[in-house]
């Protein structure tokens, strides 16, 4: 019996360049080159300034639970009944969605301090995944 997969998320032009940078390790963010305005999710033009020009910014990968789920139902393989989905607010701004690991769900708080790490799902996906700050809390 196979494992079954991570579900896949859309790729396009707006966000390869995110997806890319997983793959080396980074975790980047979409950054104006009119206002320099940090945005996530990718889009073509500034919501500030109108510009079309941009390019990715890597961050720090620290952040904060800005709001999180226990998500129960429903589950589909490969995920288990109980994982965390989290907003997470990075330091220099965005917030991102992504799961939350390492730590239980009665654990978890508004502004506990995390990494973001960008990590090996399967052979060809590479996600942002948060951890407590320090490990399991």
């Amino acid at each position: 019996m196979t494992k079954a997969l991570r579900p896949r998320p859309a790729i396009n032009k707006d966000n390869e360049f995110f997806f890319a940078s997983l793959h080396d390790g980074d975790l980047t963010i979409q950054q104006c080159g009119g206002c320099e305005e940090l945005r996530h999710p990718p889009v073509p033009m500034c919501p500030q300034c109108h510009s079309l020009d941009w390019s990715p910014a890597v961050m720090s990968g620290r952040g904060t639970v800005f709001s999180y789920v226990v998500m129960h139902h429903p589950i589909v393989p490969p995920f288990e009944a109980g994982y965390l989905v989290a907003v997470i607010e990075l330091e220099e701004g965005p917030r991102v969605v992504m799961n939350l690991e390492g730590v239980e769900p009665e654990q978890v708080g508004i502004g506990m301090p995390v990494i973001v790490t960008a990590e090996k799902m399967d052979e060809d996906l590479v996600l942002p995944v948060a951890r407590p700050e320090g490990g399991s809390r």
